[in-house]
């Protein structure tokens, strides 16, 4: 074992010979003594490996201890590879955006994915349109992977070709990885080339047509018009606020859809509410009403032992969010996706 104390982290003049100032020195001290700590967390992690290669009683280790000694450790759910099995989720349930999306229609005027949704180019090409769709690794995966149309709406502007070539190209089979090396030797720009024929993001927020107030059946920007009437399907992974706004759309031009609810913001969508049992919302909202329970509640209520009685209460929790969107139409139909986390699909087949 070598001793700490042996090791030297320089010596403590100034490179001119003059004696150091003391902020300098300080700066030193701090440095060697943060070196220092570096070298014992170092030897102690050296230490624990050697005790666990010397067990003789384990063969393999476990994945908790793997986890533990690498040099990041994932927090909370283990769900990176949502966008795949995501992906193929959405392939099994909705098989009919296959045959739409992945031909040409015949008066299709397919923008560029570097078109800006000013352009106002019309875009009557059949697509999935993926909502709020972020770095945009579910968009790479259904254009580059499954070759189908799609376009992306996020106010941000991604980088599609980054993100297939460092996020989605890493995780995919050895001989996919090799057919991809071998297809950009041939050509350099092969990934932009194929994006270029389908994919196209529109760049700015996307809203629910009733937030404007007005008796309307369509969106009024002529880009988000073209986009979702012309959807096969509209998605929504983790889309934020525009969860909702994605239902609604759906329901207003009749189309298949699917949302996956994450954040809730209750604070900023104090509009939502949903009818609970009172036994049910007495555990949790109890107190908040002014410390009734629920026989205070529900007293002078007619026919109490044939009709539970019900309370509105304001969408707050992930699960009360679920069920105000399932609410919204008798055939949405509420699954859970197989990936961790977040994992609650509202889908809809348009019908």
């Amino acid at each position: 074992m070598i001793a700490i104390e042996d090791f030297t982290f320089g010596s403590g003049e100034e490179p001119g010979g003059g004696k150091p100032s003391t902020d300098s020195k300080t700066k030193r001290q701090k440095k060697e003594e943060g070196r220092r700590r570096a070298l014992e967390i170092s030897m102690r992690r050296l230490h624990v490996s050697d005790i666990l290669n010397d067990d003789s009683n384990t063969n393999v280790r476990s994945k908790s201890e793997k986890r533990s000694n690498r040099k990041s450790v994932r927090h909370g759910a283990r769900n990176q590879h949502r966008h795949k099995h995501f992906a193929r989720w959405i392939l099994e349930r909705f098989p009919h955006v296959v045959g739409d999306c992945s031909r040409l229609s015949v008066n299709a005027k397919t923008p560029t994915c570097e078109s800006d949704a000013s352009d106002n180019v019309e875009f009557t090409q059949m697509h999935i349109l993926d909502v709020a769709g972020g770095k945009g690794e579910l968009s790479a995966r259904l254009s580059l992977c499954h070759s189908l149309h799609v376009v992306m709406i996020d106010p941000r502007r991604a980088d599609i070709a980054s993100v297939y070539m460092n996020s989605v190209v890493p995780k995919l089979p050895k001989k996919w990885q090799g057919s991809v090396k071998e297809r950009l030797q041939q050509s350099p720009t092969f990934v932009q080339d194929e994006l270029d024929s389908r994919f196209r993001q529109l760049v700015k927020p996307f809203s629910s047509p009733s937030l404007f107030g007005l008796p309307v059946n369509c969106y009024q920007d002529q880009d988000l018009d073209a986009a979702v009437k012309n959807a096969s399907l509209l998605l929504g992974l983790h889309a934020d606020g525009a969860t909702e706004a994605i239902v609604d759309a759906a329901l207003l031009y009749r189309k298949p859809f699917v949302v996956v609810p994450c954040c809730v913001f209750p604070n900023l969508f104090h509009q939502r509410y949903i009818n609970v049992a009172v036994d049910e919302d007495t555990q949790d909202t109890g107190m908040r009403h002014g410390g009734k329970d629920a026989s205070e509640v529900s007293k002078n209520t007619p026919d109490q032992d044939t009709a539970p009685q019900q309370k509105r209460v304001p969408v707050r929790s992930h699960e009360q969010f679920c069920q105000y969107l399932l609410a919204k139409h008798p055939r949405f139909v509420m699954e859970v996706l197989p990936f961790d986390g977040r994992n609650v699909a509202i889908w809809w087949d348009g019908k």
